[in-house]
């Protein structure tokens, strides 16, 4: 029972460090820079993809601006933050803990697979009208490329707040400007 409790206390300290760290870390300048260039890299390949295979469609949501930024104001909780503190800050290892990236590598793509299969288990769970949505291969692929390049900006930066911003931007675009928003039904 012992050996129980002391392997919760070190769980549990371990959680608490890896939240304060990601959430006192301010990303860099050249942080932001990178996270700008590698959204807009994810977007030079999602999007064309994307509109090839008719998943995404240029069209605008048919929103008022106060819905489009109360939209975007939930967006930056769930799926951005929420998501971001889970599979990147609580699930993987901060910056500040010693370990080789080799190692870093193999905890962290097990959990970007698990990242990915989180959308369509959510689908057949808790929101059943997007499961084509989010088992459409095309979502499947810019989930799994916006898991890795928030994963790779985490361990670089140490920071939640550059991955919670990457994820929102990412969301928001879709959603309002590439037919989210009606592909969801919301």
């Amino acid at each position: 029972m012992q050996y129980f409790r002391l392997r919760a206390y070190i769980a549990l300290k371990l959680t608490l460090h890896r939240l304060q760290q990601a959430a006192t870390t301010w990303p860099q300048p050249q942080d932001w820079l990178l996270a700008v260039g590698l959204t807009l890299a994810l977007g030079l390949v999602t999007v064309p993809v994307g509109l090839q295979s008719q998943f995404l469609s240029p069209t605008v949501a048919s929103l008022s601006w106060a819905d489009g930024l109360r939209l975007a104001a939930r967006v930056l909780l769930v799926p951005a933050l929420l998501e971001e503190g889970f599979w990147r800050v609580l699930l993987l290892p901060h910056p500040t803990e010693r370990m080789s990236d080799r190692k870093r590598w193999r905890l962290g793509l097990p959990m970007l697979g698990l990242f990915v299969v989180m959308h369509p288990l959510n689908a057949m769970t808790l929101y059943p009208m997007a499961f084509a949505t989010f088992t459409n291969p095309v979502f499947l692929l810019s989930a799994a490329l916006l898991g890795l390049i928030c994963t790779f900006m985490y361990w670089r930066s140490g920071s939640l707040w550059v991955v919670t911003a990457m994820h929102w931007l990412v969301v928001v675009v879709w959603l309002l400007f590439l037919g989210g928003y009606t592909s969801l039904r919301l």
